[in-house]
């Protein structure tokens, strides 16, 4: 079972959060990333698969050393996931994968604190570049990810899921000393 601390943000004040795996969390984290993006931009059984498989192989070989899974928890309830994969980083850093909050708890601090706490692990395991993949015109991610410091290095577009969008990687160098900047 995962660490649990409980922790608090200027908007909810209810937020757990959780680190490592536990039971239900692939399922969840999952049916999460298939649920928001069918309803984003048309995604289907294609990239569901592909995200939990993906979530499965990381899980599979999941080294709590130079790796990290969090996920937030509001009532018991898991509503967001973020994880960083630091074995092996390449030259533009660790990378963080598999960040979502459940939309129906969107603006209530889960994904600002899932973020804090994943920058702020990187820093105190000297991972100072992170890098991402998203999807451009998803708003409130890419303000989320550009208060953080994260900004686009590369533009690439997709068409894999029978929908056309274009891929945004994103890149952020964190320097030492600037842990608990606010996002």
């Amino acid at each position: 079972m995962g660490n649990r601390v409980m922790c608090s943000s200027a908007v909810q004040t209810d937020v757990e959060i959780h680190q490592g795996y536990e039971p239900g969390l692939i399922g969840r984290v999952g049916e999460l990333h298939g649920r928001y993006y069918a309803a984003a931009w048309g995604s289907g059984a294609p990239f569901e698969i592909l995200v939990t498989r993906e979530l499965c192989d990381f899980i599979a070989d999941y080294d709590p050393k130079s790796d990290l899974v969090l996920s937030a928890h509001i009532n018991g309830m898991l509503v967001g996931s973020i994880s960083i994969v630091g074995r092996n980083p390449g030259p533009d850093g660790a990378q963080l994968r598999f960040f979502i909050v459940d939309p129906a708890y969107h603006g209530r601090g889960a994904g600002k604190l899932l973020l804090a706490t994943a920058l702020d692990w990187c820093l105190d395991h000297d991972i100072h570049s992170v890098f991402l993949w998203t999807v451009d015109h998803l708003h409130q991610s890419r303000k989320l990810y550009e208060k953080a410091g994260f900004r686009v290095i590369e533009r690439c577009p997709d068409d894999r899921y029978t929908i056309h969008h274009d891929n945004l990687k994103m890149k952020l160098t964190l320097p030492k000393g600037n842990r608990g900047k606010p996002l």
